[in-house]
């Protein structure tokens, strides 16, 4: 069973064995996500793989120690135009990332896995630019694995989802915030929490290439916040997507505490462009 790191003594911190315990720390900011979800979206869905996840590992790993840190509830964003996002330059969260990792490698614990259903990229490469100094500095301690996992058809990862997923993913491409996705895992993860007025709201197509110009994302989704179908969602597709979310972590976490293939999930497909970068001049 997991432990919060909130609820254990730093006597009992010390006491572990710290090759064999895993801590995870969810990155995943309050944000608007249309008329019809929640502003915790990204921390509900991050909530719920995390919990899956490490009863999954525990089976795998029955003599490790599995901890979890309270969610860091911001992150990277620029849909400005709407009240309730918590957003922070991308310069900021590898900082705070960083910062708290190295704080966590000083306790002598040897597996930080950071978890995240916030799928922006540049939110996802500045975590990522955090884990690879640390592992640099350190040795290789911290892993963050959703950027590959949001973009594993662009990696080459062959990940292989259920067929009712695959057909919607062909047939309703292009959703990208609080459409059929992301209305679906939240109507499977906590259904009291989406408005029924998701099926009264207007499909929002943008195309890929035009989500890197937020001035033309915030033009086409002004007054609603969606971008996709939310109309199509159901409990059912749901639990199809966060199963198999749930699915990928697991096996990309056990790559990672085994150390054993796991560098193919370290980072998203676009990691090393230099836009995309902390590092590039004109970053905010």
């Amino acid at each position: 069973m997991s432990k919060s790191i909130m609820e254990i003594t730093w006597e009992e911190l010390d006491a572990i064995d710290k090759e064999k315990a895993v801590i995870f720390i969810i990155f995943a900011p309050i944000e608007q996500h249309g008329k019809h979800l929640p502003l915790g979206v990204d921390v509900f869905e991050s909530k719920y793989w995390e919990q899956k996840v490490i009863k999954l590992l525990e089976d795998e790993f029955n003599d490790y120690e599995f901890l979890v840190m309270p969610p860091v509830t911001f992150g990277y964003g620029n849909m400005s135009d709407f009240p309730g996002n918590l957003y922070l330059k991308q310069t900021t969260i590898k900082t705070v990332a960083y910062e708290i990792i190295e704080n966590i490698v000083n306790w002598g614990i040897k597996n930080i896995v950071i978890i995240s259903g916030h799928a922006e990229p540049k939110h996802l490469i500045a975590i990522e630019e955090a884990c690879e100094e640390i592992n640099t500095k350190y040795g290789v301690v911290a892993f963050s694995p959703m950027g590959a996992i949001f973009s594993n058809k662009e990696l080459g990862l062959n990940i292989k989802h259920h067929h009712e997923i695959e057909k919607l993913f062909k047939q309703y491409s292009n959703d990208f915030h609080a459409g059929w996705i992301e209305t679906s895992n939240m109507l499977d993860i906590e259904e009291s929490l989406v408005k029924t007025n998701y099926i009264e709201q207007p499909d929002i197509d943008v195309n890929p290439q035009d989500m890197i110009f937020p001035e033309k994302v915030l033009k086409k989704i002004r007054g609603f916040g969606h971008i996709g179908y939310p109309k199509i969602a159901s409990s059912k597709i749901g639990k199809l997507l966060n199963d198999g979310m749930v699915k990928i972590l697991f096996k990309a976490i056990r790559a990672f505490i085994r150390r054993n293939n796991y560098q193919k999930y370290e980072h998203h497909f676009l990691y090393d462009n230099p836009i995309l970068k902390t590092s590039n001049k004109g970053v905010k």
